[in-house]
Order: structure tokens, then C-alpha cells, then sequence
């Protein structure tokens, strides 16, 4: 009797529940006819109870500008959604879901709304359910736990999110299955979020590019497109490890950068990687008297320069002439000659030059730069340079052909 009851009691909530989803849908048709085929369709395939299909379409209309605007598609989570929610794939409830918490203005109630829906994915399918799970459940928890993080950043309550962040890590690395690339889009732009909230210049450039792969740059919303191209260019600048630009420049993130305020920071970036120092130097006066990563990391980055002014004629140079003296390396990289073992030790410590310092003869001898993307003027030096390699080789079997008569002889 218990369970007759039980199970008549959970009939009348879900008849309750699809007539208030039925009659806002309605209203919503009425009220923006413009719209009235989607809140249509939405009505057709919740009557039919086709699940597959409506996650398909409210996946869908994360995209639609009507439902971009506040607060219209938390409106229809709160209405609709989540009358069946239970009835959803738990990773696209949680994308629905935390696309419409994002519409949330207030930070303490968007928390409570996070919290909410982690509760709801955590709990078990219904006996009755036929979608796969794969570890979707897992997938929609890490979702969430990002979308938290993320708040907190914005919050700068940078430590607080530590813990959700090794929680997702822990999960991610655990999870035998296929991780739905979602989820790892989620899970960098909130690692490349968390370190430029710690200035950390290496691991917001590890974690953009790594976003990247999951989110190309044009799928990114157009209003933050500028903004993030142009942190992903300074972090590359000032990042410690980071020194093969080339790669950098020949990705759509960068162009961005043309024709917007940030112009600029393309050309420095262009500058880099040619080791232009006086392309560096004017554009640093030009911009000094602003605040940012740029006046933060001065020092370094008139040291950096100078390394790939460095690196750039020690690859241009023949193989057989790389052992260059002090005043050699002074010019090149326009600094004094009693500053050029510092120039070249650094490059030594960061690992893109390899070498040995003769301090009684003020010589380099290089025996190894760390490979970099070219350009194609550089790809056309190293063409010649081949060309030139090969003549003289063809020139000393010559050689060897003639003499090697007489030796017989």
C-alpha cells in the first residue's frame, strides 16, 4: 500500500510538473514569437518524452542570442528544465546548467545554485533509466567543481579553489574511459584562469595552449577573444621557459591581435622572435607608463631579447664558426663587453643555448641552440646555408677523387 502510494504520489509530480513546463513554454511562445518554433519543438519532444532529442536541443540553444541574454535561459532552467532534469544526461544538464547559472549576478547565490546542481548530479539514476552513463556523472561533478573554481577566482579567493582543482586533476587522471573534451576545455581555462589570477606567466601560457586544444580560438565568445589572445601573447613574453615564438606566431590566436588595441603586443611578440631589440625597446618606451606584465617583467625581458638576439646569429652562422669572441657577442646583443658572460650564462641556465665560456681567449664556443620553429625567411637562410654545405661537400669528394689516384700509384 506504502508503494502504491509512493509510486501515485511521484505520477502526480511529474503530471504537475509537465503541465507547468507545457504552460511556460506557451507563455514564452506567446511573448517572443520570433521564438515560437523552438519553444515548439522543446513542447513536441517533452510530450513525447523523447529525452535524447530535447538534450539535443537545449544543448543547442546555448548558442541561440536569445537565450544568451539574461535571464532568459536561466528562466527556462528553472521553469522547465528542471521539472526532468533526473530524466537528462547528467553532462549536458550540467552544461545547461551552468551556462544559465552564469546569468546569476549575485556570487553568493550562484554558489548556492552550483551546490544545488552538484547535489542533483550526485544523485543515482532512475532503476528505470536506459542512458549510458560512461562516467558521465564523474564528467558533469568536474564541470561543476570548475565552474566553482572559476567563480572563487573571480572572487580572488585564489587559495579556496586549490582544492577543487586537484579534486577535478585527481579525477581526470584517475578516469579509465574517454574524457568528453568538454570537460577538458572546462578544466584548463580555469587552470589558465587560476594562474593569471597568481601571475604565473609559464603556466598561463601552458594552460591557454592546452585550452586551446579543446576550444579553438573562434568558438571563444568574440567580446573576450582580444582580451585572451593578448594574455596568452604576454604570458609567452614573459614566461621563463617559454622561447620558441615561431609556433606561437603561426596560430589563429595571435591574429586576433590585429587591428584591435592590442596590436602592439603582436608586433612585440614578431620582435621576439627575430631578437629585434631596438623593435623591443621602442615599443616598451611607448607603453612603459602602463601597468601590466609588460612593466612587471622589464628586466627580463631586456635580458630575453638579448638571448634570442643571440640564439638568431648563432643559427645563421656556419657550423664551423660558432666559437665567437666577447666583442662579437657585445655587439650583437648591444650590451657591454663585461655583461656578455652574464648574457650567455642565463641562456645556458634556461637551456636554450649549449656551450663552454673561454674566459682567457673572451670567447663563446656554442655547441647547441634549442630548436625553434622557423620562419620562412629562416627556413630560405637555412636553404642557402645546405646549398653551401653541399657545394663544398661536392667540391672536397672532388678533391678526394682526384688525389686518390696517386696515392694508389
Amino acid at each position: 500500500c506504502r508503494y502504491e502510494s509512493r509510486v501515485l504520489a511521484d505520477r502526480c509530480a511529474a503530471e504537475s510538473s509537465m503541465s507547468t513546463g507545457l504552460s511556460y513554454l506557451q507563455d514564452q511562445a506567446t511573448s517572443f514569437p520570433d521564438e515560437k518554433n523552438t519553444f515548439s519543438e522543446l513542447s513536441d519532444c517533452f510530450k513525447e518524452k523523447l529525452w535524447f532529442q530535447l538534450t539535443e536541443k537545449l544543448t543547442g540553444l546555448l548558442a541561440v542570442p536569445h537565450f544568451q541574454a539574461a535571464p532568459n535561459l536561466l528562466n527556462l532552467y528553472e521553469n522547465f528544465v528542471k521539472g526532468f532534469e533526473n530524466d537528462l544526461n547528467k553532462l549536458a544538464l550540467a552544461q545547461f546548467a551552468i551556462a544559465a547559472s552564469q546569468q546569476i549576478e549575485d556570487t553568493e547565490a550562484a554558489m548556492k545554485f552550483l551546490d544545488n546542481l552538484a547535489t542533483t548530479i550526485s544523485k543515482e539514476q532512475k532503476d528505470d533509466e536506459d542512458l549510458p552513463d560512461e562516467g558521465l556523472q564523474l564528467q558533469a561533478d568536474i564541470l561543476v567543481k570548475m565552474e566553482k573554481a572559476s567563480r572563487m577566482i573571480k572572487l580572488g579567493k585564489i587559495e579556496d579553489c586549490t582544492e577543487l582543482l586537484d579534486e577535478a586533476k585527481s579525477s581526470m587522471d584517475n578516469y579509465q574511459g574517454l574524457m568528453n573534451p568538454v570537460v577538458n576545455s572546462f578544466f584548463y581555462k580555469t587552470l589558465f584562469l587560476f594562474n593569471k589570477a597568481k601571475k604565473n606567466a609559464t603556466g598561463i601560457f601552458r594552460n591557454a595552449l592546452l585550452y586551446l586544444s579543446y576550444t579553438p580560438i573562434e568558438k571563444i565568445p568574440k567580446a573576450e577573444q582580444a582580451d585572451f589572445s593578448y594574455d596568452v601573447t604576454m604570458a609567452a613574453l614573459a614566461g621563463k621557459e617559454v622561447f620558441n615564438f615561431g609556433e606561437l606566431l603561426e596560430r589563429p590566436v595571435v591574429k586576433v591581435l590585429d587591428d584591435t588595441k592590442y596590436s602592439w603586443a603582436l608586433k612585440l611578440l614578431e620582435a621576439f622572435n627575430v631578437g629585434d631589440i631596438q623593435g623591443y625597446e621602442k615599443i616598451y618606451n611607448d607603453r612603459k607608463t602602463s601597468k601590466g606584465m609588460l612593466a612587471e617583467n622589464h628586466k627580463f625581458l631586456s635580458m630575453k631579447v638579448r638571448i634570442m638576439r643571440l640564439m638568431v646569429a648563432v643559427f645563421n652562422r656556419p657550423s664551423n664558426q660558432r666559437t665567437i669572441p666577447f666583442i662579437d657577442i657585445a655587439k650583437t646583443c648591444e650590451v657591454k663587453v663585461d655583461e656578455v658572460e652574464l648574457v650567455v650564462m642565463k641562456a645556458f641556465s634556461l637551456g636554450v643555448l649549449k656551450g663552454i665560456i673561454d674566459q682567457v681567449a673572451a670567447t663563446v664556443t656554442i655547441t647547441w641552440v634549442k630548436p625553434r620553429v622557423l620562419s620562412k625567411t629562416q627556413i630560405e637562410g637555412m636553404s642557402k646555408r645546405l646549398k653551401s654545405w653541399s657545394a663544398e661537400i661536392f667540391k672536397a669528394t672532388a678533391d678526394v677523387e682526384k688525389n686518390s689516384s696517386e696515392m694508389l700509384l
